[in-house]
């Protein structure tokens, strides 16, 4: 008996007057149960994410006006995966409010939220214009919660419609009106980085050996990247060849390039640097080539590693704000707005990056404690110089760096 005729009363009736449930995260489907899901789902994702599953079949069993609740992971906000669930959801319903958990507050160890919504009267059409306030709440990720009163204090509204504006299908759960308009303003002060720059990530697997073992063996990868510094790490070898299970093209490991650390630091920013010699990275590492006639490398990375950037993205992306090992995907690196420079601009940030990757070598070889403090405030003003540099180039302005700047 399938699940319409156990509820044949129910489902006589128009559906359900409400729908709460914790779906299944990743459950285990037989093959059967993957053909008939894929078959009857229509937002379902490549690898039928059990709880995506649950959110869809909600809608069409429940009537309208009907409330529906759930608890799920936050990655179906912006990730990549998810573009139907959301564009679905969007059209079929009128989200009342989204809740943002404490990291750990499921054993699971899964960013979790909690979103309300009501099922339209009759579906809208894509993108989504008609305006609906929806109430978001953020827990800090440590946070403990002792109280229902919790989720009503630290309330913030936005115009569900707003996300969607120029095409665009995140929830961004982490903005208010304001912050939404923000967002929206760098997005529309630059182009994606892909028009500017061929960005790839490196090999898998990566083995690495102390020795060149075979004819195909290369230099590999084997230190760290943080804002405007690598470190090389002990000599290292890779096989690179076609026998790879993720082999990539060659210029991706040659020459001048920027490289992007996947993870996001501690302090919750990107972190990019420049590299010249020839090595192999793994799939953690992201290159970024400068198209012929393109920005120079040095303003690519200024923007990227600016305050403005690491800003933009984390509250666009859900994956960013993990707890554990945020990251950017690839997907997301090629979309992040380049604001494209009068010649002046650009000059002054190839020459101030120039200064800040040479003051982060200085500051590495320093020997002494004055030396180390004299580069380190050096370093300081560089990067406010080149965050106040970016500022101009979005056209930000004094209240909307106060915004940026609030976060820390």
């Amino acid at each position: 008996m399938n699940f319409e005729d156990a509820f044949a009363a129910v489902m006589k009736c128009g559906g359900f007057d409400a729908i709460f449930g914790n779906p299944p995260y990743g459950a285990e489907l037989t093959h059967a149960s993957e053909e008939y899901l894929r078959a009857k789902i229509k937002t379902a994702t490549k690898d039928l994410d059990t709880y995506a599953l649950f959110m869809e079949r909600a809608i069409h069993l429940s009537k309208p006006r009907a409330k529906i609740s759930m608890i799920v992971p936050t990655g179906w906000y912006s990730g990549a995966k998810f573009p139907d669930l959301r564009r679905f959801l969007a059209c079929q319903t009128d989200p009342d409010s989204f809740v943002n958990l404490p990291y750990d507050v499921f054993k699971a160890w899964v960013d979790t939220t909690v979103f309300v919504v009501t099922k339209r009267a009759e579906p809208t059409a894509w993108p989504r214009t008609a305006s609906h306030p929806v109430s978001i709440r953020t827990f800090p990720k440590r946070h403990r919660i002792t109280s229902e009163a919790e989720f009503y204090s630290d309330v913030r509204s936005v115009d569900f419609a707003a996300w969607f504006a120029g095409g665009k299908d995140e929830y961004l759960t982490y903005a208010d009106s304001k912050t939404t308009i923000l967002i929206r303003k760098v997005q529309e002060g630059g182009k994606p980085l892909r028009e500017f720059a061929d960005v790839q990530r490196g090999v898998t697997p990566f083995k690495l050996t102390e020795k060149t073992i075979y004819n195909t063996s290369q230099p590999a990868f084997d230190g760290t990247v943080r804002r405007y510094s690598l470190e090389r790490g002990p000599k290292r070898f890779i096989r690179y060849d076609q026998t790879l299970m993720e082999f990539k093209p060659e210029r991706y490991f040659k020459g001048p390039r920027l490289l992007l650390r996947e993870l996001i630091s501690r302090q919750f920013r990107l972190q990019a640097s420049k590299a010249t010699d020839d090595f192999v990275t793994n799939k953690s590492m992201q290159s970024i080539l400068q198209f012929p006639g393109g920005p120079d490398l040095n303003y690519l990375l200024g923007v990227i590693n600016s305050r403005l950037m690491s800003w933009y993205f984390l509250h666009r992306s859900n994956i960013a704000q993990r707890d554990d090992f945020p990251k950017i995907v690839l997907k997301e690196t090629r979309e992040l707005p380049i604001a494209s420079p009068e010649q002046a601009r650009h000059d002054d940030m190839v020459e101030k990056v120039a200064a800040m990757l040479a003051a982060k070598k200085d500051f590495a070889r320093a020997k002494t404690d004055k030396d180390r403090t004299y580069y380190e405030n050096k370093i300081a003003a560089l990067d406010r110089q080149i965050d106040h540099l970016v500022y101009d180039l979005y056209g930000l302005t004094v209240e909307d760096i106060g915004i940026v700047e609030a976060v820390g």
